[in-house]
């Protein structure tokens, strides 16, 4: 009966959103003019308007995307993702039964995307959802080769009580993946890459852009996310906050009454904010952020963002990673899961660079962020507690996982879709972390380093990174050949299955 009734509520909402109806103002049209004109010519460019609507939990949003056609031929549609409308159906959810319950804690209720006018260089334009979930927008469009042109959408992002990537709970409501954000056109294949959502790790695909936003919440309420925030004001109730982001590729914000605001910064200036109502963990918090991210500057070089929120979120299963932004749950954060959090900040930071900075497809070569971000977490712990409580950590953590037989001929280097949430934490992350360790064993801690810290420099060149140029990145750093090394490890980690280890090292 209680479900029944949410989702009554929701519809009720949503129904009043669609009687409102608005259209985009001349006023807006003006100001993303204006905006759009900072920032570099070669990328996209956000100009993103969003007002939340606590009582309807719903966001009403306007965005203005200057886009540029990235083929060599003319386009007469672009893809975008539209993962929101993940929430429409049960049968869409992204999570496993085991966890379903603790992510939508207060039962299944519909909600999604309210589309309400799209526009292409200011006239309308055909537009249609894709697929069973209509997770995906094919919109219309006349754009030739290298040209740009703005794709304006005015919509209703309508909010569940959850604990999912898009949701409200009592911390904070989450948005990411929020907005329509275009697929990465393959030139090959001639069509664009969009990955369906996924729990266990990252899944947007996207070019680098530049978002310049808008976000007017009730008094009361602090926003975090990525990129600089600064408050413009207050208007009628309401207090306006601008964010810009800068050649990030994924786009997330968060806002909550019930935080506190705790801050550090490191050796290089690195501003770190911690948004947190658990008072007993901030100083802990802090001091593992600043001595991991002081620790990865010395190994990688600067940091990838000048500023990072670190922030309390009601997302239940462990922790989210965006540019400059870090969820952590509340769980997380007691005394009694010290160790775990403090494991998840290290290899959320270590994510920063390998997967974000240097970056790689997140699902089709996931383990060149989440294998490399692994194994960098347990150097971290190293260098921060000594050798000894790696050694321990390691064969707590790995030798389970190296025993176990997993099913279906899954591997390190197979596309993160093809995983649930268990056999990734055993493949990708242990394994692959194993298979990281046996190549520092090979090169020499050193060497490892230097490789690791060639690829993150590569990634400065802004292009999506390869299994490849890792190889030439550790190559480049011994002046060896470590392809067939590599691949052996990969394909035969799995060998350890069939031995016994008394203490792995």
């Amino acid at each position: 009966m209680k479900n029944r009734k949410l989702i009554r509520i929701l519809a009720i909402t949503l129904a009043i959103l669609l009687a409102g109806g608005v259209v985009f103002s001349a006023l807006f049209s003006a100001l993303a003019e204006k905006a759009t004109e900072v920032g570099s010519d070669k990328r996209d460019r956000y100009v993103i308007s969003m007002e939340y609507m606590p009582d309807g939990q719903a966001l009403h949003i306007t965005q203005r995307l200057i886009y540029t056609n990235p083929s060599a031929h003319h386009l007469e549609a672009v893809v975008f993702y539209a993962a929101g409308n993940m929430f429409r159906r049960e049968s869409a959810l992204m999570y496993a039964p085991d966890d379903l319950e603790t992510v939508f804690y207060a039962g299944y209720a519909p909600a999604g995307i309210d589309l309400r006018d799209v526009r292409f260089d200011g006239e309308p334009t055909e537009f249609g959802f894709r697929g069973e979930d209509e997770l995906f927008l094919r919109v219309a469009c006349d754009l030739d080769e290298g040209e740009s042109s703005a794709f304006e959408f005015d919509y209703y992002l309508l909010l569940m009580n959850c604990g999912a990537f898009q949701g409200v709970g009592d911390t904070d409501v989450r948005l990411s993946a929020f907005c329509f954000i275009p697929g990465v056109y393959d030139a090959i294949d001639g069509g664009f890459v969009l990955n369906r959502p996924l729990a266990h790790t990252r899944w947007l695909y996207a070019d680098a852009a530049d978002y310049d936003v808008t976000l007017a919440l009730p008094e009361g309420y602090m926003p975090a996310g990525t990129g600089e925030i600064t408050r413009l004001g207050a208007n009628g109730g309401a207090v306006e906050w601008h964010i810009a982001a800068r050649n990030v590729r994924e786009f997330a914000v968060s806002f909550g009454r019930r935080w506190r605001a705790y801050e550090a910064e490191t050796a290089s200036g690195v501003y770190v904010r911690l948004l947190t109502n658990a008072r007993g963990s901030a100083r802990r918090v802090l001091a593992v952020t600043v001595a991991a991210i002081e620790q990865c500057e010395a190994w990688f070089g600067a940091f990838p963002t000048e500023r990072l929120d670190v922030v309390q979120s009601d997302y239940p299963l462990g922790a989210l990673n965006f540019p400059g932004a870090i969820w952590l749950s509340s769980d997380m954060l007691s005394a009694r899961n010290a160790g775990e959090m403090a494991h998840a900040l290290r290899f959320c930071l270590a994510q920063q660079y390998f997967g974000m900075s240097a970056y790689v497809e997140p699902s089709a070569d996931a383990w060149l962020s989440d294998s490399v971000s692994e194994y960098v977490s347990y150097l971290l712990l190293e260098a921060a507690e000594g050798h000894e409580a790696f050694l321990s950590a390691v064969n707590r953590d790995w030798v389970s996982a190296l025993q176990q037989t997993v099913p279906g001929g899954l591997r390190v280097t197979s596309d993160a879709a093809l995983f649930d949430a268990r056999d990734y934490d055993i493949v990708v992350l242990k394994r692959g972390a194993v298979v990281l360790h046996e190549l520092r064993e090979a090169m020499g801690p050193d060497g490892l380093i230097e490789g690791l810290k060639n690829f993150v420099e590569m990634g400065h060149m802004g292009e999506t990174l390869t299994e490849m140029d890792f190889v030439a990145a550790m190559d480049a750093a011994t002046g060896g050949a470590w392809e067939d090394f590599l691949t052996d490890w990969v394909f035969n980690v799995g060998d350890y299955a069939n031995q016994t280890i008394d203490w792995f090292e």
